[in-house]
């Protein structure tokens, strides 16, 4: 297996796909596409057990060679496509005990379970730094997210801001005490304008 889809394999533990002994995240919508439910898992799981038995082992968790997916497509008769093999083994690779063991010099195995080189310094700093990448993603993508909400808000506080002013300025118009007092305003400010305007006084002759 290639150390892209080892890779692929921490972005799904990030997103919260930890998983137990033989049992995956469950499926989710969105973009944990690759993502398969605990019976398919357990389906796929099977399948390969028995078809490699030194390598899909139960109770015990060997690393992969690189490009192991490969192998196994090279090998044909395959029960399942393609596309799912590959998620299978993306979430096969975020089992803690896989985690644990992917160490420097750790052997790495083929399909019949032998040992075929191991874990290099180079592939641990590769992935290392591929995950501090994903991590950095993630964060950016959150960030993002939580900005798009806040903005969304600030819209709907908006909104609701005009409707109620809309509302108050409705109730107002058709309050009838407010309509007597403006009108009785009304009429003061006639009156008033009506006594500034004085006749002017004649000068005796």
């Amino acid at each position: 297996m290639t150390e892209k889809t080892e890779i692929n394999s921490s972005k799904n533990n990030e997103l919260k796909g930890v998983l137990g002994s033989n049992k995956p995240a469950h499926h989710k919508k969105g973009k944990n596409y690759f993502l398969l439910s605990n019976e398919e898992y357990n389906k796929v799981f099977k399948s390969l057990s028995q078809k490699y038995p030194k390598l899909f082992i139960e109770d015990k968790v060997l690393i992969f060679k690189t490009e192991i997916h490969k192998d196994i497509f090279d090998a044909g008769d395959l029960v399942f496509s393609k596309s799912v093999i590959r998620k299978f083994l993306r979430l096969y690779t975020t089992k803690p005990q896989y985690k644990e063991l992917h160490k420097e010099n750790t052997s790495r195995y083929d399909l019949e379970g032998n040992e075929v080189g191991v874990v290099t310094k180079e592939d641990m700093e590769s992935l290392k730094k591929q995950r501090e990448e994903i991590k950095k993603t993630i964060a950016a993508k959150k960030l993002k997210k939580q900005e798009l909400k806040n903005k969304n808000c600030k819209i709907e506080n908006n909104h609701a801001h005009k409707d109620k002013k809309k509302t108050t300025q409705s109730n107002r118009n058709n309050d009838p005490k407010i309509k007597n007092l403006e009108g009785n305003q009304d009429n003061l400010r006639n009156i008033k304008s009506s006594n500034s305007i004085k006749p002017k006084l004649g000068l005796k002759a």
